[in-house]
């Protein structure tokens, strides 16, 4: 199953259809290229993957 998800992201307008299972680690690095955050952990206590949100 998939979700229709709209964003802004580095001063750019983003829609993108993710599928379910999809983790924001794995979007930002997968289908959008955006190497700079990493897996640390893979549970999320370290940060490594933290990813910064700004309203």
């Amino acid at each position: 199953m998939t979700t229709k998800i709209s964003f802004l992201l580095n001063n750019n307008n983003i829609s993108y259809e993710v599928q379910d299972h999809w983790t924001l680690l794995y979007l930002l690095r997968e289908e959008l290229n955006l190497i700079g955050t990493k897996e640390g952990c893979g549970n999320g206590e370290c940060g490594a993957c933290t990813v910064i949100v700004d309203k």
